[in-house]
């Protein structure tokens, strides 16, 4: 998990300012990017890591406030709390009142001067990480909790969904830091999750810049040699962007699915399967980034 904060504001000034400001104080683990546009801040909510936002609450020229933002952010981001910043909490007294009940709020801080404030929000913003980062516990219930819910959801179009967004929470989790949902390509072929494959690793920076990810949450049925088929052609499409393949599945698969994988483990993009003994070594692993890579390791050399 990395130290990685949302900043979110009406005012563009105010949050690069922000942005900043943080920057200068804090140590260099941590990412900061704000957010000042609706478009962008709707975004980076429901497609970027953030352990946690700042978040102000009036937001005269946009068509939420801040409440509606937080609330979606709970919603959404099982990893991450909200740090309030606001000069008219007032307004806004009773909404905050339910919010705090969720557990989810770090604090709500008077918007002051700069050289005041700032050192304000670095002591908020170091208290909630070593507080967090210190108990993994916490970050591998979530992700239990959200796999459950989308293995035992009955409605189809949901039961999809939900799986989407717990293996989107998953990868989070692992430190990708930029997920987006449902894209299709020029092809016309639709890819249910695709990665930036930014992190800084020898290893995985061999795959391209992006990688592609295949979700099937269906826990009665396989995974056949015809899926496989499908989604490698989707690789090919990428013209080498994506070299790595990852189709994830609450089921099971045929054998005839690997059979087809070892017929293409001479190519140079690679397909690995993640399925319910996949899900329980990264949902309870420590240092999810090291199984992942074992997991890739294991399945490029058995095919």
């Amino acid at each position: 998990m990395k130290r990685s904060i949302l900043i979110i504001d009406d005012v563009k000034e105010q949050a690069i300012g922000l942005v900043k400001g943080l920057q200068k104080q804090l140590p260099l683990e941590y990412n900061l990017f704000s957010a000042f546009e609706e478009d962008s801040i709707i975004e980076s909510i429901e497609n970027r890591y953030f352990s946690l936002a700042i978040v102000d609450l009036r937001m005269d020229d946009f068509s939420f406030n801040g409440i509606e933002l937080i609330n979606k952010i709970i919603d959404t981001n099982p990893f991450a709390k909200i740090l309030i910043v606001s000069a008219f909490k007032g307004e806004y007294l009773l909404q905050l009142k339910d919010l705090f009940l969720t557990g989810r709020i770090v604090n709500v801080l008077d918007k002051e001067d700069y050289d005041i404030w700032i050192p304000k929000l670095v002591n908020e913003i170091e208290t909630y990480h070593n507080d967090m980062f210190n108990s993994p516990d916490e970050i591998n219930n979530a992700l239990l909790e959200y796999y459950s819910n989308a293995k035992n959801e009955t409605d189809s179009y949901s039961k999809g969904e939900k799986f989407e967004h717990f293996v989107s929470l998953l990868f989070q989790s692992i430190g990708f830091n930029s997920i987006n949902k449902r894209i299709i390509d020029k092809s016309l072929n639709e890819v249910d999750l695709i990665i930036r494959n930014e992190i800084a690793d020898p290893f995985l920076n061999k795959f391209g810049k992006y990688i592609l990810v295949e979700c099937k949450n269906k826990p009665k049925d396989k995974v056949d040699k015809n899926t496989f088929i499908v989604f490698s052609d989707k690789l090919k499409h990428t013209n080498g962007l994506a070299e790595l393949g990852i189709i994830a599945t609450t089921g099971y698969l045929t054998r005839n699915t690997y059979i087809e994988a070892v017929r293409g483990s001479g190519d140079l993009r690679k397909i690995i399967f993640i399925s319910n003994h996949e899900f329980e070594k990264l949902i309870l692993s420590k240092n999810k980034l090291e199984m992942f890579k074992s997991i890739i390791d294991s399945q490029v050399k058995d095919n």
